[in-house]
Order: structure tokens, then C-alpha cells, then sequence
């Protein structure tokens, strides 16, 4: 049997990961999450080979209970998944964002740096590979609104790289993901924090009201999460994974990214404009 530490698993994404695993057979998952009556159901609809952990990675302490509890059953893990994650839509200089963005970097990335470090004796017996879901937002460049959780994605970006580079010389391999939009509790997230900026903006009114279309186009077409995890198993089963791995990324992001940044903040003032206006004629 192999043995696999998923994090965030009773949410969409990594609980449909955890399914495709079991299903395959062969592997025992250890599926983590704060969420624990997610879990137990998560639990009911697969096997009893999927072990339920709670787990908070915005503490280091459970995060060690963990790397205790998996050692009940094994000592080593051939995989670990870092896919715990929270999003939110909120402005940088209105309402909170010191504490908004505080809480994602502290579940974000700090979460993935303290999994790592408590599971990685684990993963290093077997030479096994760590897995860090980034987002397609740390490959393009920030979009308004939608800072805090690029600024969390950065981070991802830059953590796994340099861990990557760093395990190389003990032989773990190091991959990051980056996902596109997809169903899960994530979009539910962003359109909650983008409708109560709407409601309780100053300044930017005009700008979020205009913009919300292109929002909703990616609300309402979300990819089926069965292309992440094919990304996913790819990732896991490769005898030699590449180092990235992007899976439906958002066309107008990949389409606009390229454009030089002066010309792109000016284009997003003349769209605002001349939408702002269109909207106030009706």
C-alpha cells in the first residue's frame, strides 16, 4: 500500500482527489481537515481507507498531532497534497485588508509551510513527493480586488520553488499545481467578498459594478473538477513529475496577462469609463 496526507479534503477539490485515489485502489489517505463533519462524510462515501484527520494548519501544534497520528499507522508517506486554502474578494485600502489578508497568508502559505515541516521525515523515508496547490492567480498578474489571494499565490509560488530547489539535494520532488477556475466552495467564497465590497465600497463603486461581468462569466462557468484531478494523478503517479502543472486556466487572464502594465492599467480606466456611463444611461 502507499500513503498519502491530503489537506483540505473535505472541501470539492481534494475530497474529488481523495475519491479518484481510492477508487484506483492501492492507496491509504490520510484526509485532513478542520472540517470534521465533512470528513465523516467523505469517510461513509469511500472506505475505511481513508483515515479522517482533524487538522487546523493555522497551528503548528496540530499539524505535529498529525505527523503523531500518521505514524500510528505507518512511517513514511509517499505523498503529501497541500491543497487547504481560503479566497476572498476585498479592496486593499477600504475595510479590513490588514486582517483579511493576515488570515489568508496564515492559512494560505503559512499552512503549507507548517504541513510540510511536521510530515517531512515522513515523506523523505520513502523519498516520496510533495504536492502545493498554487492557483492560476500566481501566474498572472494581480487583478483589482482579487490582490489578497494573489498576494497568498505569490507566496505559493515562490515557497515551492525554493523548496523544490532546496529538497532536490535529498531527492524529494517538489511539484506545484496551478488551477484554474473551478466548482467548488472557493467561488462561493469570491462572489460573497465581492458582493459586500459592492454593498459597502467608497470609492470604487463605479469600478466593481462595471467589472462584475467578467466575474460572473467565471462564477457561472466553473470547469468540472474531474480535469483538476487528472492534473492531480498525473502529478502523483509520473515517474518524473514536471516541476508545474496548470490545469484550465481562465482564457481572458492568459489573453490580457502579456500586455505591458502601463497599457493595461490604462485600458482598465477607459473600460471603467466608458461602462461606468453606458450603466448610468439605462
Amino acid at each position: 500500500m502507499k500513503y498519502a496526507f491530503i489537506t483540505g479534503a473535505a472541501g470539492g477539490l481534494a475530497g474529488a482527489c481523495v475519491e479518484e485515489l481510492i477508487r484506483r485502489g492501492g492507496w491509504i489517505v490520510f484526509a485532513a481537515d478542520f472540517n470534521v463533519e465533512g470528513l465523516n462524510e467523505l469517510v461513509a462515501k469511500t472506505s475505511s481507507d481513508v483515515i479522517p484527520i482533524e487538522l487546523d494548519v493555522t497551528s503548528m501544534d496540530s499539524c505535529n498531532a498529525a505527523a503523531d497520528k500518521i505514524r500510528e499507522h505507518t512511517d513514511h508517506l509517499d505523498c503529501i497534497i497541500n491543497a487547504a486554502g481560503i479566497c476572498t474578494m476585498a479592496s486593499l485600502v477600504e475595510e479590513d485588508p490588514v486582517g483579511i489578508i493576515s488570515r489568508m497568508i496564515d492559512i494560505n502559505v503559512m499552512g503549507m509551510i507548517r504541513v510540510n515541516k511536521a510530515l517531512f521525515d515522513l515523506v523523505y523515508n520513502c523519498k516520496g513527493r510533495i504536492i502545493n496547490f498554487s492557483s492560476e492567480c500566481g501566474r498572472f498578474q494581480p487583478q483589482p480586488f482579487n490582490t489578497p489571494y494573489a498576494i497568498t499565490k505569490y507566496a505559493v509560488e515562490a515557497y515551492t520553488i525554493g523548496l523544490r530547489r532546496e529538497l532536490n539535494f535529498v531527492d524529494v520532488p517538489v511539484i506545484k499545481i496551478q488551477p484554474g477556475p473551478f466548482k467548488t466552495g472557493l467561488l462561493g467564497q469570491a462572489e460573497s467578498g465581492y458582493d459586500k465590497l459592492i454593498a459597502s465600497t467608497t470609492h470604487f463603486k463605479p469600478v466593481l459594478s462595471v467589472l462584475k461581468p467578467l466575474m460572473t462569466v467565471v462564477l457561472d462557468h466553473p470547469n468540472d473538477k474531474k480535469y483538476l484531478v487528472e492534473t492531480v494523478m498525473e502529478a502523483m503517479y509520473a515517474a518524473k513529475p514536471k516541476v508545474n502543472y496548470r490545469s484550465k486556466h481562465t482564457w481572458y487572464l492568459a489573453l490580457i496577462d502579456p500586455i505591458p502594465a502601463k497599457i493595461m492599467d490604462a485600458g482598465y480606466k477607459l473600460v471603467v469609463n466608458i461602462g461606468w456611463k453606458l450603466l448610468n444611461k439605462k
